[in-house]
């Protein structure tokens, strides 16, 4: 799936909430920015002060009438920033002159390099602007893997409108960039660090969903999850579907899949029947959603009557003629030639197909 289809299908934002998160995401910013360097800033405030009260002192102590302090305390920045003025008479000033210099190289340039590192350095950026973006959010999903099964699953969330947060351990990874791309904050690492997923935001999400390769780590994910919030909702992937049933209900967790068991009843079935779109389980019975056509039996009769007579149930219809399918209601009019999206079970499909005449 290319990420060009996926990424026009997510609902657009309406104007006020994307202004809403564009503000907070700028005070986010600010605000680590700030934090950053509240240290430094406030050594170098620290120093400067303490720099005047005893260059003050030490002229008072040596007769000598000291400057006022606004001038003192701007002589000292000055000295901070390598911009050198004429040196105080007294030996205790002059010391404090010639080292203010190396405490501005301390306390300035080192504050000003880490955070300046960190968002100029592209990688460090990605990294920042990842945390910050995901310390913002709240009810959105957490997905853990970025395979192929966790790429097409954030396409799905994408469709739905969902906010997510990815987990991925590897950066070379071949849908991390693809997914940064889509404005997607990505985190890099094992899920199964708690620092990771709660730097994703777990404590703050409506759902988690595990979907490595890795069983074991899938289960551990999602026993972390429930542990700093037992209110949100665990989806995990299993490759053994029988362990993920065993899992799932011993746990308490809320749902437990294999793509496996997933992908087997469709395989199956459009091995022997055109036209079957979706297949799933529901008990021990597998049931399908799948176009079959309208004849000459059923024509001009209604979606009613056919859902009467027929083991299935109308979810769409496709009037002849037409491309896309349309809601079915129970009134409207069948025509030779419409095709009708039934859900039934995939035992009676023939038979439905067979009743419609098609």
């Amino acid at each position: 799936m290319r990420v060009a289809d996926t990424a026009s299908d997510k609902p657009p934002t309406s104007p006020r909430r994307g202004l809403g998160r564009a503000l907070r995401l700028r005070l986010a910013i600010g605000w680590y920015v700030a934090r950053r360097l509240g240290p430094w800033l406030l050594g170098v405030t620290v120093y400067a002060v303490l720099a005047t009260i005893v260059i003050r002192w030490e002229e008072r102590r040596a007769g000598q009438t000291p400057a006022d302090f606004t001038a003192a305390l701007y002589g000292v920045c000055a000295q901070l920033f390598f911009e050198f003025d004429t040196l105080p008479p007294t030996p205790l000033a002059r010391v404090i002159y010639f080292i203010s210099p190396l405490v501005g190289v301390v306390l300035i340039a080192e504050g000003l390099l880490k955070v300046g590192s960190s968002l100029i350095d592209p990688a460090s950026r990605v990294k920042v602007l990842g945390e910050i973006v995901s310390s913002q959010m709240h009810q959105h999903i957490v997905l853990c893997g970025l395979g192929h099964v966790g790429f097409r699953v954030l396409s799905e969330l994408r469709r739905l409108g969902e906010d997510v947060v990815c987990v991925e351990r590897d950066e070379k990874a071949g849908f991390v960039d693809q997914v940064r791309a889509l404005g997607i904050p990505v985190h890099i690492g094992d899920a199964r660090r708690d620092d990771l997923i709660k730097a994703a935001g777990v404590e703050r999400a409506k759902a988690i969903v595990c979907a490595t390769n890795d069983d074991l780590a899938n289960l551990e994910i999602a026993l972390d999850a429930k542990r700093m919030n037992p209110d949100v909702r665990v989806v995990m992937r299993m490759f053994d579907q029988r362990l993920a049933g065993k899992v799932g209900g011993a746990l308490e967790l809320d749902q437990s899949f294999s793509t496996s068991a997933v992908a087997a009843p469709l395989i199956a079935i459009q091995a022997t029947e055109d036209g079957v779109h979706a297949a799933y389980r529901l008990d021990d019975v597998v049931r399908v959603t799948a176009e079959v056509t309208v004849g000459t039996r059923f024509a001009e009769s209604t979606v009613h009557a056919f859902e009467g007579a027929a083991p299935c149930r109308v979810v769409g219809r496709r009037p002849a003629g037409e491309a896309a399918f349309h809601p079915a209601a129970a009134a409207d009019a069948l025509r030779a030639g419409d095709v009708l999206m039934v859900d039934t079970s995939a035992v009676d499909l023939p038979a439905v197909r067979y009743r419609l005449g098609g």
